[in-house]
């Protein structure tokens, strides 16, 4: 009776361990014809250290595609969403001379969710954009129903974009002409966003949308609180609805005039910092990354300028990097001889905290860890402000 029992047990284990990663496991296979990339690029929105995929080259987050087939797998926790490019031949890229206008209607889109598994299809034969949208679960249904209706709009504003940049022989009326109708498009697009959020709030595509908003300043944060109050329970959990709640009581708490928020973590050395250790002493929380071509433009001066005051003045980097080693060798190379932290995931969003709204974004603290300044770019007209701030 014992063996048996314990026979029972040991396969009611085994059941339970083949569900759990079972319920963990995503797949997408997708064909699409007219694709004429071999090589698939993703980029993961969410939290991006409990997605797993599965890539063709470990160092790479790259697909292999033949005749326009390939298949996504890994594994996840919590769903996330999906940006899948095809960057190799810019084939749907909104090309102006050597560069791009970025468009989100240039990629594939989809929610990776646990445990689904999703056939997507489609022709992009003659298309100049990525008209093809996954449906294959609840959440991919919601988010399809979303980019059905932005994605031709977003599209069309682009070629407008490209046809200004490259067309030298537009006459003023047509320029009039093209500037009223990305004028409409853009109108367009606001409405679809913002009927989509208030009709969709307990979905991952209303969440990443939301948090997309309010990076890219489309939206008010007091229009999203309520919409905040109808989002289910069950993507409390959720790295998007974090980011928007962060995000929301950053725009509220850190601003001029408020106490700075904790910033703590693991610096470039290795020691942990907390910036209540910086009391007494002014400081620059410098929000920056090393693909930020402005942020390193900017090292330099800013070097200099916390020498000139270094009795008084104090910097503390909070880098966007996931690559630990680029990360130390950036610093290395720039000479950051300052604490340098990296922001994370949760209570480590730093970004999110603060409502980082675009890179670098500067804030300054008095010895008291008050916010008495705060600004998003480069200019050296932050430094004659914050030495007016400290120089009494």
């Amino acid at each position: 009776m014992k063996i048996r029992l314990l026979l029972l047990s040991l396969a009611a284990v085994l059941m339970a361990s083949c569900t759990t990663v079972a319920d963990t496991d995503f797949s997408a296979v997708i064909k699409i014809d007219g694709i004429s990339s071999d090589r698939v690029y993703i980029t993961v929105f969410g939290d991006k250290e409990d997605v797993k995929l599965n890539y063709s080259s470990p160092d790479r987050t790259v697909v292999d595609a033949v005749d326009g087939v390939f298949t996504i797998t890994g594994t996840l926790s919590e769903p996330a969403v999906l940006r899948v490019s095809f960057s190799d031949d810019k084939q749907f890229y909104k090309m102006a001379g050597r560069g791009y206008i970025p468009v989100k209607s240039a990629n594939l889109w989809m929610v990776a969710v646990p445990g689904s598994k999703l056939d997507i299809e489609g022709d992009l034969t003659d298309k100049d954009f990525i008209a093809v949208y996954p449906q294959g679960d609840k959440e991919n249904k919601v988010f399809a129903n979303l980019n059905e209706k932005m994605m031709p709009l977003l599209n069309e504003g682009g070629n407008i974009a490209v046809k200004f940049a490259v067309d030298t022989t537009l006459t003023p009326e047509q320029k009039n002409e093209l500037e009223n109708r990305s004028d409409m498009l853009d109108e367009q697009v606001a409405a679809v966003r913002e009927s989509f959020v208030k009709e969709n709030p307990s979905s991952i595509a209303a969440l990443w949308l939301m948090e997309d908003m309010l990076i890219r300043k489309q939206i008010e944060v007091s229009a999203l609180e309520p919409l905040m109050e109808q989002v289910d329970k069950k993507y409390h959990n959720n790295y998007f609805y974090i980011s928007v709640k962060n995000r929301i009581d950053g725009a509220k708490n850190a601003v001029v005039g408020a106490q700075c928020p904790t910033v703590k973590g693991e610096d470039q050395f290795g020691n942990q910092f907390d910036i209540v250790s910086l009391r007494g002493k002014y400081v620059i929380v410098d929000f920056w990354g090393t693909w930020c071509g402005a942020c390193l433009a900017g090292m330099p001066d800013m070097k200099a300028f916390r020498e000139k005051y270094s009795d008084v003045l104090e910097i503390v980097g909070v880098a966007k990097d996931t690559d630990v080693e680029a990360w130390k060798k950036c610093i290395q190379d720039m000479g950051m001889n300052w604490p340098n932290i990296l922001i994370g995931t949760g209570e480590a969003d730093f970004a999110s905290k603060f409502n980082v709204q675009g890179y670098p974004t500067k804030i300054v603290l008095d010895p008291q860890g008050k916010i008495i300044h705060r600004t998003t770019g480069e200019s050296k007209e932050f430094y004659e402000i914050v030495e007016k701030l400290i120089v009494k």
